[in-house]
């Protein structure tokens, strides 16, 4: 962590070429060059690499690794019920098969997941992370009736996480109804690309959060001033290594969506300058 007293010796070793007290010719201190100690850690599916991915367990270790947001994926089985999944199938990440919305919840409940646990209901991830001290990121899979979009955010709503959760879609027809819920959930756009005027697009969807992929934004970080001017936060996916955060936060992100949410939060300490 940066102390005030550090970050004024490295102001004055930047404008003298060295660190008051060493002899000149010592290499002067270098201070965090970003403001980036804010940018929230968004740990991917929870936390993968110590739990398998979007299971109870994954969610307790990222936030006891540093994370400040959860981020999971939401399908609809065939009789209706909001089960935390990524893939349409349950094949890649269970010892069973088919697709999610041909499967009942009692079926997929039935169901283990490679490396232990079994695929939780959104009413049990919602539980589990409200005993957690982080926000919750929920990324509806599209696409979906209104009704299922319907049930998801009423879930949210009845768990008392409405203040807490952002809800996230790349279908821009579930975001739209999302926004206009009555639930009055945080909505997010998901995006492979940025928009041409993203700022017009937040306006379209009535966003609190933008998220986009990391290589696009690299090309476009003016949109993060941009949408900080409309009162959009921003969030980049999904970036892993130091460089990578490096270049992300030097943009200005609200939020880095990483599969090593531990790494980036021990990052954060020691390469973010304190606000």
């Amino acid at each position: 962590m940066v102390t005030t007293a550090a970050v004024a010796t490295a102001c004055v070793s930047a404008l003298t070429g060295r660190t008051p007290g060493t002899p000149a010719a010592h290499a002067p201190q270098k201070s965090p060059a970003v403001d980036c100690s804010g940018t929230r850690v968004i740990g991917h599916r929870g936390s993968p690499r110590r739990a398998p991915e979007n299971t109870i367990a994954s969610f307790q270790a990222a936030a006891a690794h540093g994370a400040d947001y959860v981020e999971t994926d939401v399908q609809v089985t065939e009789d209706g019920e909001p089960v935390i999944m990524h893939d349409a199938t349950v094949d890649r990440t269970t010892d069973g098969t088919g697709r999610i919305d041909q499967l009942t919840a009692q079926e997929v409940s039935r169901l283990t997941v490679k490396g232990g646990g079994h695929v939780p209901t959104l009413r049990q991830a919602l539980s589990a992370v409200k005993a957690l001290p982080v926000r919750f990121l929920l990324e509806i899979k599209g696409p979906q009736t209104p009704a299922a979009v319907d049930q998801v955010l009423r879930l949210v709503s009845e768990s008392g996480m409405t203040e807490r959760t952002v809800v996230q879609s790349f279908d821009e027809n579930i975001v739209l109804h999302a926004a206009a819920s009555p639930y009055k959930i945080k909505p997010a756009l998901l995006r492979d690309r940025v928009d041409a005027d993203p700022v017009a697009t937040a306006r379209k969807f009535s966003l609190a959060a933008y998220a986009v992929n990391f290589n696009s934004l690299k090309a476009h970080p003016d949109a993060v001033r941009r949408l900080h001017a409309a009162g959009v936060q921003t969030f980049v996916w999904t970036v892993d290594g130091d460089s990578k955060w490096r270049t992300a936060t030097s943009w200005g992100v609200d939020g880095v969506i990483t599969n090593t949410a531990d790494r980036f939060f021990q990052w954060r300490k020691h390469h973010c300058a304190q606000k």
